[in-house]
């Protein structure tokens, strides 16, 4: 049979590819039956009728799992910078299991525990794993990984860690150097591609940094120098430094809130939220909104491909909440609030 190549500015056949594939996902009318179901059991059934996924574990991880495989796909309509720069985005999950396999060799958990709470990944993902369980000294660890970013994030929180025997710090380093790579790579993207990118790259960023610093300072009780440290600022669609600053030195969550930069964006005309989980799903549902809207205006350029990234990652956590509400034994119409939705426009 002949292959037909498919080629950068291919995107009128990479937009019919995503549309059906986004036809399949658990959105709207297709995720409110999983909410009346009786257990995450059903769910798992419900959702991966040939699979056995009976442990509440394992079926989150198959569901991250099929979530990466699915990008994957993606990934296979692409080149060059397109291509690069959607590469970084499923190291995304690598930085995941390398957050989980860190905790384990903190822990000294042995290694098939660990291997089983690692997401499968295609192999070019892979982790070191045997190498970093085989030493005690985080510099030798630092050695290993597969990505300099990855170094250098780890490098980046290594002080901290050793002040204060916390992998909060590593995995924010972490985090912050992947952003970092990854606004490095949207800036190299051609210009009307970069654009339509940017402004869901802009949003998420400052999403982000707003939820990164409410939380180390109002649940981990972090001090305001360290925080600075690991604030994604800067070039491209990163959010500039005074946006953030403002919230980092307001005191308490309401003052944080007040202090919220582009609020119509992040929230539009809803009512205060009266927590972070409540604030999150609201700056999501905007998110949500933004990228539904590109999705079907950028038919022939790179902010479709984006557009789809995003809204499988809404739909990705909406599935993990579903599962875990199920687990608390919620009502049907408690999980539903709990779901980030499209907001109206």
């Amino acid at each position: 049979m002949t292959m037909t190549a498919i080629t950068p500015v291919d995107f009128a056949f990479v937009s019919a590819k995503l549309h059906g594939m986004r036809s399949k996902l658990y959105e709207a009318e297709r995720i409110e039956p999983l909410t009346s179901l009786r257990s995450t059991f059903e769910m798992a059934a419900s959702v991966f009728p040939s699979l056995d996924v009976r442990s509440r574990t394992r079926f989150e991880r198959a569901l991250v799992e099929v979530h990466v495989r699915d990008l994957v796909r993606v990934r296979t309509f692409l080149e060059g910078r397109n291509r690069e720069f959607f590469d970084w985005q499923l190291e995304r999950y690598r930085v995941e299991n390398l957050k989980v396999l860190l905790r384990g060799w903190k822990t000294k958990l042995p290694q098939s525990d660990i291997e089983s709470l690692l997401v499968e990944l295609p192999t070019d993902y892979d982790l070191p794993v045997a190498d970093v369980l085989a030493t005690d000294k985080i510099n030798d660890v630092i050695h290993m990984m597969p990505r300099k970013a990855f170094a250098e994030g780890i490098r980046r929180g290594v002080i901290q860690f050793h002040d204060s025997d916390k992998l909060y710090y590593i995995e924010a380093g972490l985090d912050a150097e992947y952003l970092k790579e990854l606004c490095v790579r949207a800036r190299r993207l051609r210009m009307l591609d970069r654009r339509q990118v940017n402004a869901l790259l802009r949003m998420e960023l400052l999403i982000y940094n707003i939820l990164f610093v409410m939380r180390a300072r109002l649940n981990y009780d972090v001090p305001e120098q360290d925080i600075r440290e690991f604030i994604v600022t800067g070039r491209g669609p990163a959010p500039e430094t005074h946006k953030i600053v403002a919230v980092l030195q307001a005191d308490g969550f309401e003052n944080m809130l007040a202090a919220l930069p582009d609020r119509k964006m992040l929230l539009g005309s809803a009512d205060d939220p009266h927590d972070i989980g409540e604030l999150q799903r609201g700056m999501w549902e905007r998110l949500y909104l933004l990228a539904n809207r590109l999705f079907y205006r950028a038919l022939f350029h790179m902010g479709c491909v984006e557009a789809f990234y995003t809204i499988k990652r809404v739909e990705l956590q909406n599935l993990i909440r579903v599962a875990e509400l199920l687990r608390q034994e919620k009502p049907s119409s408690e999980i539903q609030r709990e779901l980030i939705r499209l907001p109206e426009a």
